[in-house]
């Protein structure tokens, strides 16, 4: 079948190329549009804006499927330690008398009190059922007494290293976990997933992508692997199946310290198809909002403060880089490495010299949300042997606007997400959400993203490094067409060229012509997934 869809601006993905007034599709595939055919469909899009199908390039499936289902205590639903307390009474778990009371996205510097909640907090919740909210990074979390207890924490419970446990004046623990080392004592006795309850937050995505956009995404979770039963390689082509119409690629975490072998090797199979391993992850160091990330100069602190690690710190070291690198290398898959801060860049570009590519079909390297690159970092990647894949998250500064006011100097708030530099540095550049690790309802609404790049503005109106703005076809290119450099795809996508899969969305509002400011009003009017309009 082939279909000519006419009366339109279509973006191609590409910024420096001028809007098309049509295109054509034939069996599920962009055609050559100056070729005709006696039985060519028409389709009227009756002026409407047109672009690539999104491409999420780091995002949280899971997490935003558990989160659709659990207590959202992020602005401006909850601004207050109050607030939580009563949405997560009132909420559908804490009503069902039985199993944990969740919620997630709080940023405490949002909050009213300006601070975290801590176990008294979430013991009015519940005395007896464990209550645990995640902060808005997903690197920490805030329990109550029962969680403490099901999970063993103790005030004699060593602070795992590169975390923290929270303490009161007492010394006991104060129900605030600080980085992952630390939150996963509690994940570790969450109750497994069930096969029902697992499909049923999986099927809950299809409509939140289609109505974002979004057919390709990434799975950053990180997850473990094997993880039966919800080992996500067995369950989401059963999703695919059941109807959720997005392509993933898994990353899951490095689990094998210094061993290279430390992990199950991955069969050919496990790396192809719709749903697949693309790579493993490491976690170099914390987050900005958090003040954990590994800095070269000091995070802004309070008079009374009294930090351990005024400049952040790192959570990976050489050893256990180079095992993980060897993994990747050995099983042909990425090596992707959550980095935010400038020092722990510094680090992990030592690391990387002189080695050298092992992907043909993507970058064998990726660092994800480089928040604080510098120009002389960005030099030296232009100059290495393998150059690795870069994306960032603008929806950080602009949702989470108090904590990078707080915890940035005027001068490093400025240089947060470089998006324009990162941009000329390297080909494989894209925005992404990180959804839901962020203080934003809705992160993965991709014009607020565009929007934030394109303004540099935040949710308060501030300004954030607008010397890195870009325009908004730069910023749609890097969900689409830069974005699919990234990682491996399935078939060509990103672009709206010949021979590329017709993977499209019709937009309310041209985003390349409204007022800069107005870009997030616009919404995702309809979704094509190889030629077939799904939404």
């Amino acid at each position: 079948m082939r279909t000519r869809y006419v009366h339109l601006k279509a973006f191609t993905g590409i910024a420096a190329e001028p809007l098309l007034t049509e295109f054509v599709v034939e069996d599920g595939r962009f055609a050559d549009p100056a070729l005709h055919a006696e039985d060519e469909a028409i389709v009227d899009m009756e002026g409407a804006f047109v672009s690539p199908a999104f491409i999420e390039a780091h995002a949280h499936p899971m997490m935003l499927a558990e989160a659709l289902e659990t207590t959202a205590c992020v602005p401006p639903l909850v601004n207050s330690i109050e607030e939580m307390v009563e949405a997560l009474r009132a909420s559908e778990a804490a009503r069902s008398g039985e199993g944990w009371i969740e919620g997630w996205g709080y940023d405490e510097t949002l909050l009213a009190e300006g601070r975290a909640p801590t176990r008294a907090d979430l013991d009015r919740v519940s005395a007896d059922r464990p209550v645990v909210v995640r902060r808005s990074d997903c690197h920490s979390c805030a329990v109550n007494s029962a969680a403490l207890r099901l999970a063993g924490i103790t005030r004699d419970t060593p602070d795992p290293e590169g975390a923290a446990i929270g303490r009161d004046e007492a010394g006991e623990p104060n129900g605030l976990l600080v980085e992952k080392a630390a939150s996963d004592l509690i994940e570790r006795v969450r109750p497994p997933l069930d096969e029902a309850k697992l499909m049923r937050r999986m099927l809950r995505l299809r409509g939140h992508y289609l109505d974002h956009g979004i057919l390709t995404t990434t799975e950053m979770l990180p997850m473990r692997r094997p993880g039966p039963p919800d080992d996500p390689l067995r369950s989401r082509p059963r999703a695919v199946q059941a109807g959720v119409p997005v392509d993933v690629n898994l990353y899951f975490a490095w689990e094998g310290g210094e061993d290279p072998f430390g992990a199950p090797e991955l069969a050919p199979e496990e790396k192809t198809g719709p749903v697949r391993y693309a790579g493993v992850k490491l976690f170099g160091d914390g987050s900005i909002s958090g003040r954990t990330a590994a800095m070269r100069r000091p995070f802004r602190w309070a008079a009374d403060e009294e930090p351990l690690r005024p400049s952040g710190f790192m959570t990976l070291e050489a050893p256990v880089f180079r095992a993980a690198l060897a993994y990747a290398r050995r099983n042909g898959v990425a090596l992707s490495v959550h980095i935010m801060g400038d020092r722990s860049i510094d680090a992990v570009l030592d690391w990387l010299e002189g080695e050298a590519p092992w992907l043909d079909d993507a970058p064998s390297v990726r660092l994800e949300h480089v928040t604080m690159i510098r120009p002389d970092q960005l030099e030296r990647i232009r100059g290495m042997t393998i150059r690795p894949a870069l994306t960032t998250q603008v929806i950080f500064p602009f949702a989470e606007w108090r904590s990078y006011r707080a915890a940035l100097s005027p001068e490093d708030l400025d240089a947060a997400c470089p998006v324009d530099e990162m941009a000329r540095a390297v080909e494989p550049f894209a925005l992404s959400s990180d959804a839901p690790a962020t203080t934003w309802a809705d992160a993965d609404q991709v014009l607020t993203s565009v929007m934030a790049a394109v303004t540099r503005r935040d949710a308060a109106g501030g300004c954030f490094g607008q010397r890195h703005a870009v325009s908004p076809a730069e910023a749609l290119s890097f969900y689409t067409s830069r974005a699919a450099l990234v990682m491996p795809t399935e078939g060509r996508i990103g672009v709206i060229a010949p021979g590329a899969r017709a993977h499209f969305v019709s937009l309310s509002g041209d985003p390349l012509t409204c007022p800069p400011d107005r870009i997030d009003g616009i919404r995702v009017t309809g979704t094509w997934r190889d030629g077939v309009r799904l939404f």
